[in-house]
């Protein structure tokens, strides 16, 4: 819902907009090969996940929302995270774009994991936080009932139509929107790196700071794994060969 309060604010300002759900989407899970960096090529997994970071990569501005499940986003938002390694070998070319977050839950406190994973995926995506809001409402549609928080969402699509950043509070950082934490407040920020006394510092997130990430680390790691790679399967056969119970769910149509 407040998607599309969102969108609405932003098409009332001439803008064009487009939606896009997670639940449309065939999206499956990393399994940690590390292929798509060590050989190149993107992923070999053959679903949507790639057409939603290209389809973003052409829009001017994005908003993206969430629910909380048990403190956290649901498992298609990680997963998207996840299988984004794949994508960092395109990350010079990418332009940023202003992106605001919206995530909701049943209860204050309850919340604590999904806003940092719905930031952590904007700025994967390319995104600029120009602002993050979290909405408290337990039952399907309540959050249409709260005047103010419809107001500062549809402020938050304008700010990210006018790609303007919306105000933070104190102790909140600039970057990703995140509470910094008493112990930080002198210090980097321990979510994305923001300095607030280097201003000019590259945080964790910056297309320069992932480029640096894949080619001064990634990349690297690959020699030393093809050093190891017979004394790692020297090392598999025993594991491999301990005998282990293993249990499945028995499922109608399944062999006897």
């Amino acid at each position: 819902m407040l998607t599309r309060v969102a969108l609405r604010a932003a098409a009332g300002r001439g803008a064009g907009v487009e939606l896009v759900s997670l639940r449309d989407l065939r999206l499956t899970f990393c399994e940690g090969c590390l292929s798509c960096v060590y050989r190149g090529g993107g992923c070999k997994k053959e679903d949507d996940v790639f057409w939603l970071y290209e389809t973003v990569s052409r829009y001017d501005g994005l908003i993206l929302a969430s629910p909380t499940y048990l403190l956290g986003a649901p498992a298609q938002v990680k997963a998207l995270i996840d299988r984004g390694v794949a994508a960092l070998a395109v990350l010079p070319g990418r332009p940023e774009i202003p992106t605001g977050t919206i995530t909701v839950a049943g209860l204050p406190g309850w919340d604590y994991f999904a806003p940092p994973v719905v930031n952590q995926l904007g700025l994967l995506l390319g995104g600029r936080l120009v602002g993050s809001l979290t909405a408290y409402a337990p039952g399907p549609g309540e959050v249409l009932l709260d005047d103010d928080l419809i107001r500062r969402t549809e402020e938050l699509a304008r700010a990210v139509l006018e790609d303007r950043p919306v105000p933070t509070p104190e102790g909140v950082c600039p970057v990703c929107r995140l509470p910094r934490g008493e112990s930080a407040r002198q210090g980097p920020c321990p979510f994305c790196r923001h300095d607030p006394a280097r201003p000019d510092a590259l945080h964790r997130f910056s297309r320069e700071s992932l480029t640096e990430f894949v080619t001064d680390w990634m990349l690297p790691s690959r020699e030393r794994f093809l050093a190891n790679r017979e004394e790692i399967k020297r090392l598999r056969v025993p594991v491999l060969e301990t005998e282990l119970p293993v249990l499945r769910p028995e499922r109608l149509g399944d062999p006897e």
